[in-house]
Parts: structure tokens; sequence; C-alpha cells
């Protein structure tokens, strides 16, 4: 038996598919590599295959990571090399190392969760770049930012994510367009979506300057708490 933790790009053409169906996807792919995937016991055996975070709708990703359980020992670069044959294109396989079985899930390890907003250069908020930035300001200033949440029993829970706000700052460079980057709490203990954050923009500025077309969102980077400091998870492999 073995336990493989691979890092996977996402990239625009497969954007708008859900996480539930890029878990699909890669099962009817190890379906056709034939690897030897391990199955969990009981009732309803299901592959051994987890991601660690999932990636909301709409958003393109460099570095997202999984892990998978053989029931054979394959070896990493085998990994790599079989199943990239059966993956469409925009679903890059990056890196893939072997893991010890007894360490801790890698979704229980995440806590964190880089973006990075990119706004088209013709976009109104291109032009308006004092006022994004005067909007940042005074996001970040709050104490409380509420959101509302339902419960399993359908009760309202206002959550002050303010605190899940690690970092946003805003980025002009001469030749690329400008960007918000966003560190954010992430993982299941709990977190903020960066679309969340761009939608408590858009009540400051107001919705003309924050068309769909203008701007997307990329995930960067997942990371862990090793020693009460953020690290790239895909270190803690």
């Amino acid at each position: 038996m073995e336990r493989i933790r691979f890092s996977f790009a996402r990239k625009k053409p497969l954007a708008y598919i859900s996480h539930l169906d890029i878990m699909r996807l890669f099962l009817r792919a190890l379906r056709r590599s034939a690897l030897p995937v391990a199955y969990s016991q009981g009732y309803n055996p299901h592959p051994r295959l987890t991601l660690a975070l999932p990636l909301p709708l709409g958003v393109t990703a460099a570095e997202e990571l999984g892990e998978i359980v053989f029931a054979e020992v394959v070896g990493p670069e085998k990994f790599i090399n079989i199943l990239s044959l059966q993956l469409p294109g925009a679903l890059e396989l990056l890196h893939a190392v072997s893991a010890d079985p007894e360490q801790p899930a890698l979704a229980a390890k995440v806590c964190a969760a880089r973006y990075r907003v990119y706004f088209s250069r013709g976009s109104d908020v291109t032009g308006n770049e004092k006022l994004l930035e005067q909007a940042l300001e005074y996001l970040m200033a709050k104490e409380e930012i509420i959101l509302e949440k339902k419960s399993k029993k359908k009760k309202t829970i206002n959550i002050n994510v303010r605190p899940y706000i690690y970092e946003a700052v805003i980025i002009k460079k001469e030749d690329k367009p400008l960007e918000l980057r966003l560190l954010l709490k992430a993982g299941s203990s709990g977190g903020v979506s960066p679309f969340f954050v761009i939608e408590q923009l858009t009540s400051v500025i107001g919705s003309a300057l924050f068309n769909d077309h203008d701007w997307h969102v990329h995930r960067e980077k997942l990371y862990a708490d090793h020693n009460g400091t953020l690290q790239p998870l895909s270190e803690r492999m």
C-alpha cells in the first residue's frame, strides 16, 4: 500500500466546473489509467482520493493539493507519468511525493489560502485605482465584517470574518493588470471566500465598478500552520 500526495494546476478551460466534477474527472482518469487505487472499507467502498480544499467555481489555481492511496506501490514518478496521459491539458499534475500513511490528512492541515484578483486593463476599477485603495483601506480598518450563514437547523448565524482577512493589498505594475492580493483564513475550522471580500468592496464602491467580466480570481497557494507561522502546505507534504 502507498499514499501519494500530489499538486496540480487548474487552468481557465476548467475554471467553471465544480469541486464534485473535479473529483469525478480524477476518478474517471484513474479508472482509465488502471492504477491500483485502494478503496475504503464498509458497506459502500469508495476510492481513497481526497483534495485538500475545494476550489470555488470560476477560480483558477496554480498549486492545488490532493492525496491518494494505492493498494500497491506505484511511485510518484510513475503516478504522474501515467495519470497525466488521462487528464485534460487544463488540469496539469505538477509534483508528487510518497507520504507516511500515519500523517494527518492534507485537508486537516489547511488553515489559509492566497488569492490574486486580476482586473482587466479596460475595467472601470483600473481607471479608479484611488477609489479602490480607499475602499480597501476603509474595509480593513473595520473591527467587524459580518457574514451571515445558515446552520444545519436553518438558523441564521452571524460571524465576524474580519479576523479571517489576514492580508489585502493592491499591486500596481506598469505593464501588468491591476491586482488585489488576498491572504484569507480557510479550511475545516472556518474561513472566508475571496468573492465575499469583493462583495464587501462592491458595497463600498458601488456595483458599477465591479463588472463580473472585468476581473478573475486565481488561487496561488494553500498554507498550513507550523509553530504559529503560515507555511506553504506543499512544503509540508
